[in-house]
């Protein structure tokens, strides 16, 4: 057969492997994405308690500014009292500091609620606090466990890259340019097998004079049809993987 058909062959081969390459690849970052989606589902109960947890002492903080102003109100008017001048002013004290002691009421009776919500939202942030934790290690482990066996498997595919280019590199330029133009127009399947006397890809006839040359591997052909590269092996009753894909996308 001739030498660079012989090389388009391995070269489309070799194509295959980086095409599924590229598959396995990023399910290495879909994989990723998936144990941090479900890490995050596991722990979004606790992610509620503990901004749960957050806000009420922010809550808090602000109830207990409130209480400071109103306990003010209620000093600065029970001293206004003392100097009053007239029932008016007197009647005016007492509307203010009353109305200052039912603010400092209502603000310990929240005080004392977020409390209680704090003490409850404490423990069960506490409760599972533990879980996350072990959680998360085992996730980080994983994660760790991912990248390595990304990094290992891209020094394979990089192996495989540079088979490729020294493929190229001894390949004839005018039948790699063909094959690159072949492949991308032909979902990248640029070579297809000639079995019983048509391509395997397209299931058109060949002309005899071509079905000849083809098969005694004198020269490099083209299908009429769908313009893929053509080779020939002896025939077996299955086709080998690279004609399977190829017949798989065959064009009508």
């Amino acid at each position: 057969m001739n030498q660079d058909l012989e090389l388009l062959i391995a070269l489309q081969e070799t194509d295959q492997q980086l095409a599924e390459c590229q598959t396995r690849t990023r399910q290495f970052a879909t994989e990723r994405a998936r144990l941090e989606t479900e890490f995050q589902a596991q722990i979004a109960a606790y992610t509620t308690a503990q901004n749960d947890l957050d806000a009420a002492r922010r809550r808090l903080r602000d109830l207990e500014l409130e209480l400071a102003h109103f306990q003010a109100q209620v000093a600065k008017y029970t001293a206004d009292l003392q100097r009053v001048r007239n029932q008016r002013e007197y009647e005016t004290a007492i509307r203010e500091i009353d109305t200052a002691k039912k603010a400092v009421a209502q603000c310990e009776s929240k005080i004392t609620e977020t409390r209680a919500d704090i003490t409850r939202l404490e423990a069960e942030v506490a409760a599972r606090a533990p879980d996350i934790e072990k959680r998360r290690t085992e996730v980080d482990a994983a994660l760790a466990a991912n990248a390595r066996d990304e990094a290992a498997y891209l020094a394979e595919v990089e192996t495989i890259r540079q088979r490729r280019r020294e493929m190229e590199s001894k390949l004839s330029k005018v039948w790699l340019t063909n094959y690159t133009r072949v492949a991308k127009l032909r979902g990248g399947q640029a070579m297809a097998q000639v079995v019983n006397g048509a391509c395997s890809a397209c299931r058109m006839r060949l002309r005899p004079q071509v079905h000849s040359l083809v098969r005694q591997g004198i020269g490099i052909h083209t299908c009429d049809s769908c313009g893929r590269i053509l080779f020939y092996r002896p025939e077996t009753s299955t086709l080998p993987p690279l004609e399977k894909a190829a017949a798989a996308t065959a064009d009508t």
